[in-house]
């Protein structure tokens, strides 16, 4: 088999990828360079079968696929030591290959004194593919329990309670659709797994007989599929017959998903959507899941702070899950026990326990710049580490709720997020929220929940593939009429988009002196009012275009005309212009014609099942989209967000 290795776009910067030639059981050396590609994320060099792009797989065991590869001629027996419980797929050399270990006995076991013998890559160069003897960390694992072993490419990325990284000398394990797995203990084998074509036999004489397990899934439509022991594991043969391809991922759970189906198109297979259905041993139908209806899963962690920016009112909770009840959309946030101890759906308990984790002034989603922290925690992903059950990943996004993005901790940015990813934070900590009551101020109570809803649903919407301009980064757009557009998102919408006041949010933000308006008296759907009167939403793509070089006022912000009258005062001559005229409405420097999009229509709900899908670039179909794994290195491409200005805190403060 042939295989190429290109290399993915990287995180600014120039790299090179490498061409595997003939990969099988051997794993013989790679070759040279085949292109250069640039983006924004880490390093991340793909392996090509046939032309194809491979998507690392995430997760734990699952259902679908077919039976083991061949009969074995062992006696199964009881297992009374680790045992291999699932191999996830690998197409990437230097993001991390990953497998599952289960201890089935009664009382915990230590890794410490085991070794991982495997097929290695080095993960910086690639060069040969050769075995390797990997010493394993001091690690319980309890009776019963289970534990996630992956490379360690990436060394800012934690391992968490239920994953242990490793590497050597920059070597870390590796395997494509063929390789092997062996659990050493003084030099003898404990468990042994090969599949595909490899012919590799075991230390110890008797610990695999028959033919290799099934080849790893390697097709970029089966990304998130794995080689599993199915739930429950009793027995062990030592052969093919043991294991299944599967086509969901169960990371660091039991392997319990029973069917590959998914109806719906929500990421999560139909069978755990039904009463007595579990994934990875998560009850999610008791969480709300159910089939037939799209679900969306969000863990929501705190900060441990008194500022009331920092700290998620429910109402903002409920109106973000009001929203997307409205498209028939169900999102369950698990806030823990924020507003209820016990479980509780329409309490947003769902099981997490206590949602609340230590309070550092900055977080990020990268390390770099939150280095004046007084603790190792730097980025979400260190706390997303200390505080998510693994088992989760596949299913959660998570969202912190922090204090600020800034290394001085204070007032930013409202929030950031992964595009097409599960992390997003809402930083609107130290902007001066109180929960004091009354419409004369955008930092009350009414402004906080309307901006937690708002900047919620704003970076929700990044993960689930749009952007500021919808399919386009093209901001302040007004006629895009979306809680992604700066010019809709802490302002909100108004309440009639063909009214006269239709526009008033872009000549607030744009015409000198914010035109008169304040932020408080806005005609309708103030920012300072109600929550139940503020109103986000994504578009529905129906505005029509707006050409910059040739605007009718008459046609206000592109979503009609309902009085016959309205307008929208572009040249803010104080009187509707009658011509075609010029105006610059997004401030971007350019004359170009600026469109709605449909958001409702084009989201991306499943982050971790296809190469697309968690690739952080796939609205454009680019072909040299970075691929992410959410299991393991769990670092995905960011939708950036501009801080605002001095004056627009000063707006707030004042109401204006």
């Amino acid at each position: 088999m042939n295989l190429s290795m290109p290399f993915t776009p990287a995180r600014q910067g120039r790299f090179f990828g490498l061409r595997f030639l003939s990969l099988l059981s051997s794993f013989t050396p790679l070759s040279p360079v085949s292109r250069i590609a640039r983006l924004r994320r880490g390093l991340l060099w793909p392996v090509l079968i046939s032309g194809a792009a491979l998507l690392a797989a995430c997760g734990g065991g699952g259902g679908g696929g077919g039976g083991g590869g061949g009969s074995g001629g062992s006696t199964a027996r009881t297992p009374t030591d680790l045992v291999i419980s699932e191999v996830g797929s690998c197409y990437y050399y230097n993001v991390d290959c990953w497998f599952e270990v289960y201890n089935p006995t009664a009382s915990a076991i230590n890794l410490s004194g085991y070794d991982l013998r495997s097929t290695s890559i080095n993960s910086s160069s690639g060069g040969s593919v050769t075995i390797y003897n990997f010493t394993l960390p001091s690690f319980t694992v309890p009776a019963g329990g289970y534990v996630l072993i992956s490379g360690n490419v990436d060394n800012t990325v934690q391992g968490g309670t239920q994953m242990v990284r490793v590497s050597s000398g920059g070597r870390v394990p590796f395997w494509t659709s063929s390789g092997f797995i062996e659990l050493v203990k003084s030099y003898n084998t404990v468990d042994f797994v090969r599949f595909g074509s490899s012919s590799q036999t075991p230390m110890s004489s008797g610990q695999w007989s028959g033919a290799s397990a099934d080849s790893l899934p390697n097709a970029s439509s089966t990304y998130g599929n794995s080689l599993v022991r199915r739930y429950p594991i009793s027995t062990d043969s030592d052969s093919a017959s043991d294991w299944t391809s599967v086509d969901w991922a169960t990371p660091a759970g039991r392997n319990d998903v029973g069917d590959s189906a998914d109806a719906d198109a929500d990421g999560i297979p139909d069978t755990a959507e039904v009463s007595g259905g579990t994934f990875g041993g998560l009850d999610l139908y008791a969480m709300g899941a159910r089939t037939g209806q799209k679900d969306i899963f969000i863990e929501v962690d705190q900060m441990n702070s008194t500022d009331p920016g920092v700290i998620p009112r429910k109402e903002a909770l409920q109106k973000v899950v009001d929203a997307f009840a409205a498209k028939s959309i169900s999102v369950h946030f698990d806030a823990g026990t924020a507003y209820n101890s016990s479980f509780s759906t329409a309490d947003f308990n769902l099981g997490q326990g206590s949602g609340v984790v230590p309070y550092e002034p900055c977080v990020g989603l990268d390390q770099t710049t939150c280095t004046s922290n007084t603790s190792n925690r730097r980025s979400l992903y260190d706390y997303k580490a200390e505080s998510m059950d693994l088992r989760r990943r596949a299913v959660f996004h998570y969202l912190l709720f922090a204090n600020s993005q800034k290394a001085d901790g204070t007032a930013g940015s409202s929030g950031i997020a992964e595009l097409v990813g599960n992390d997003l934070i809402v930083s609107l900590g130290a902007w001066g929220y109180t929960t004091a009551t009354g419409t004369s101020t955008a930092l009350g109570v009414n402004g906080l929940i309307n901006s937690q809803a708002a900047t919620v649903m704003h970076e929700l919407g990044h993960n689930l593939g749009l952007r500021h301009g919808g399919n386009v980064d093209t901001n302040y757009k007004p006629n895009y009429w979306s809680v992604m557009n700066y010019l809709y998102q802490i302002y909100g919408l108004d309440a009639n988009p063909a009214s006269s006041t239709a526009y008033e949010r872009w000549r607030y933000e744009k015409v000198a002196s914010h035109g008169g308006l304040t932020l408080c008296t806005f005609n309708n759907s103030s920012p300072c009012g109600a929550p139940s009167l503020f109103k986000m939403d994504y578009s529905d793509g129906t505005g029509s275009s707006l050409n910059e070089a040739s605007l009718q006022e008459s046609a206000n912000v592109g979503r009609g005309n309902s009085s016959g009258t309205a307008y929208a005062d572009w040249d803010n001559s104080g009187n509707q212009t009658s011509g075609f005229i010029a105006v610059d409405l997004n401030g971007d420097g350019t004359s170009g014609t600026l469109t709605d999009y449909n958001d409702w229509g084009n989201l991306q709900l499943p982050f971790a099942r296809s190469y697309n899908g968690n690739s952080g670039f796939s609205i454009l179909k680019s072909a040299n989209a970075v691929v992410a794994n959410p299991i393991t290195a769990d670092k995905q491409p960011i939708a950036e967000e501009t801080p605002p200005s001095m004056l627009f805190f000063e707006s707030l403060r004042n109401g204006q």
